[in-house]
């Protein structure tokens, strides 16, 4: 119960709701999919369904159940393919099984493991769950990103954070790469814009790479006992809703940055600068903009971020991006 202990104070909540029957229906778990935040959905778990007295005990059938996610009553589910999404037809079968009797008499709980992976038609599927809930139901959404849910969504879950965008990467590997690409902006012609489309895609292969190897790290024998193919779509699904969590991060920060440089081109005071420690960079960067033209680069780094993923190469991505953005 070390994770419990850990976070004794989101699980002293979640204790309280249960012993006085009010546990909410719904429940955002924000932190590691594969650590933290697994691990405490799977202890509200074992508090649902252990046959102890003294719930969890950790040792009874249904709390090993519950660890092997094996428990009759509950259901997971987690993308499954390189696609990185949970699609409408995963949450119909999920909302089905939630509306159903209980196999023992007792909760029913469903788990959605990166959340965020769920496309606009499975989040509105939920959405009709999670409006009129059934009796003695549990919805658990496991995410490091929570900004990617939707805020229909949001409202309607109790929020749990444990930890903020925990993606099992260090911070280092991309946030100096970052800031010395966002110093060099914007591009002074292609071949400054084509430099910097290629470093941009090194920082991401480098956060790949370094993500890969946690999470082959926290494979578990479960994970091991799978078929090949099995879990090689599986593995890639983690890195790849984790890589995601990366991505969302950096283009935030880029476009706060840019966001800087146009309240600057704008002529707003630098007293409300995002990156004030970077004045001098930020003012020059500022100075060979207007104020439309600031606005226009937030829009391209927008565009960047959304066509990211879309079966276009990446470095075309990040090439158009900063060939549009020469000053």
């Amino acid at each position: 119960m070390d994770n419990v202990k850990q976070h004794s104070a989101a699980w002293e909540g979640v204790r309280n709701g249960y012993d006085s029957g009010r546990m909410a229906h719904a429940y955002i778990i924000v932190g590691s999919v594969q650590g933290n935040a697994l691990i405490f959905a799977q202890n509200i778990l074992k508090l649902l369904f252990c046959e102890a007295e003294g719930k969890p005990c950790n040792a009874c059938i249904a709390c090993r159940q519950v660890e092997a996610h094996k428990h009759v009553d509950t259901l997971w589910i987690e993308p499954q393919s390189k696609s990185r999404q949970i699609k409408a037809d995963e949450i119909r079968m999920l909302v089905q099984r939630m509306a159903r009797t209980s196999f023992d008499g007792g909760w029913k709980a469903g788990i959605i493991l990166a959340a965020d992976c769920m496309n606009v038609a499975s989040a509105n599927v939920l959405l009709k769950t999670l409006e009129e809930p059934p009796p003695k139901t549990m919805l658990l959404l496991v995410t490091d990103s929570p900004h990617s849910l939707l805020p229909t969504i949001v409202s309607r879950c109790q929020k749990i954070v444990l930890s903020d965008g925990q993606t099992g990467l260090a911070d280092e590997v991309w946030r100096t790469p970052l800031m010395n690409i966002l110093f060099d902006l914007p591009p002074s012609g292609g071949l400054d814009a084509a430099r910097l489309a290629s470093r941009m895609k090194a920082l991401f292969d480098a956060v790949k790479s370094g993500i890969s190897d946690v999470v082959i790290e926290e494979m578990d024998q479960n994970d091991e006992a799978l078929d090949e193919s099995k879990l090689k779509d599986i593995l890639d699904a983690r890195i790849n809703a984790r890589l995601k969590a990366v991505q969302a991060t950096v283009f935030r920060v880029m476009l706060d940055w840019q966001r800087d440089v146009l309240m600057l081109a704008s002529g707003v005071d630098s007293n409300e600068l995002i990156f004030s420690e970077h004045i001098q960079a930020v003012e020059k960067q500022a100075g060979l903009h207007t104020s439309g033209s600031a606005l226009k680069a937030i829009q391209v780094l927008e565009n960047m971020s959304q066509r990211l993923g879309r079966n276009i190469p990446d470095l075309q991505v990040f090439d158009e991006a900063f060939r549009s953005l020469i000053r």
